[in-house]
């Protein structure tokens, strides 16, 4: 009796804190990234490079200085967690529309797992159906951002698929005399009349929303590519930042960038390859150890029949 008492009190105060939860994740106002903070500067807190520049120089007795480098130390020490928005941005969800439909299923879920999980869990007991509850509401919690985390991982895969494609058309533009901003703009066009867009085209073509809404090429590049949450394709923009900025043997330049992104692809794959041989280990001796627990009963009743009366 004193244990079904307990279990009761355990699973009371788990049912209060899941609701706790469950209301802070429904209520509590968030921090999204509006277009201000989108378009901001990678450093956060620290200020635009001008103000810091202002400062550095008023300051001779290098106090300043030393404020920035620890707080440049703490930034880069510290691992900032990517808002909703910016994970909306990673998964390729950009319309109202696929944001309203996150958070509606962010609401249902719970009331699905809920019910699921505590009548399931009821029919051993009235304290495990509390624990069902329980376990319903973290689920339905996590789930959606399972979900999210799981497209923001095959859009990843897409990107690194596609990239070094684009990174040739563009090349292949560029050779044909074109600068890097016209060349774009083609390659986004084309893609516009197949109607046959990729992760990476439809980035480029929020790099250009950027550029008509008035910020330069190679902002909206640099910005476009850090919010992407890709570290390839990050460095692909911001190599194309760069040329198109200073110029040079443009040509060559993505020649070379096209290589080392097919390159870095090729590592990738192979080491999902080596990956999938480590992960198949325990199938193939599970599936060996079947094999050998059948021979064994073979050769068991084959002595036992010739033993036997």
């Amino acid at each position: 009796m004193e244990g079904r008492v307990l279990i009761g009190l355990v699973a009371l105060v788990l049912a209060l804190v899941s609701g706790g939860i469950f209301v802070y994740y429904l209520l509590a106002p968030k921090r999204y990234a509006n277009m201000r903070n989108l378009m901001g500067t990678p450093g956060g807190g620290l200020g635009t490079p001008s103000e810091e520049r202002a400062r550095l120089q008023n300051d001779p007795s290098g106090k300043e200085f030393e404020r920035l480098k620890l707080e440049t130390k703490k930034k880069a020490s510290k691992k900032v967690k990517p808002t909703i928005e910016e994970k909306f941005f990673h998964a390729g969800i950009f319309s109202d529309k696929d944001k309203r439909e996150f958070q509606r299923l962010r609401l249902l879920i719970p009331f699905v797992t809920v019910p699921l999980l505590g009548f399931g869990l009821g029919t051993v007991g009235f304290d495990y159906a509390i624990m069902g509850v329980v376990m319903g509401v973290l689920v339905g919690l996590q789930l959606p951002f399972t979900i999210l985390d799981r497209k923001i991982k095959l859009r990843s895969e897409d990107i690194l698929f596609y990239l070094p494609l684009v990174i040739e058309q563009i090349s292949i533009g560029v050779s044909s005399s074109l600068d890097i901003g016209p060349c774009l703009q083609r390659v986004v066009a084309m893609a516009d009349e197949r109607d046959s867009h990729n992760v990476c085209t439809e980035l480029l073509r929020h790099a250009q929303y950027y550029v008509k809404s008035g910020v330069s090429l190679e902002e909206s590049l640099l910005e476009v590519g850090r919010l992407s949450g890709h570290t390839e394709l990050k460095h692909a923009f911001m190599s194309l930042s760069q040329v198109a900025k200073h110029g040079g043997e443009i040509t060559r330049q993505l020649q070379e960038l096209a290589d080392a992104v097919a390159a870095q692809r090729e590592t990738k794959i192979e080491a999902k390859i080596k990956k999938l041989e480590l992960e198949a280990t325990g199938p193939v001796a599970l599936v060996f150890c079947g094999f050998l627990v059948i021979l064994l009963i073979g050769f068991g009743i084959q002595i036992k029949g010739a033993f036997g009366p």
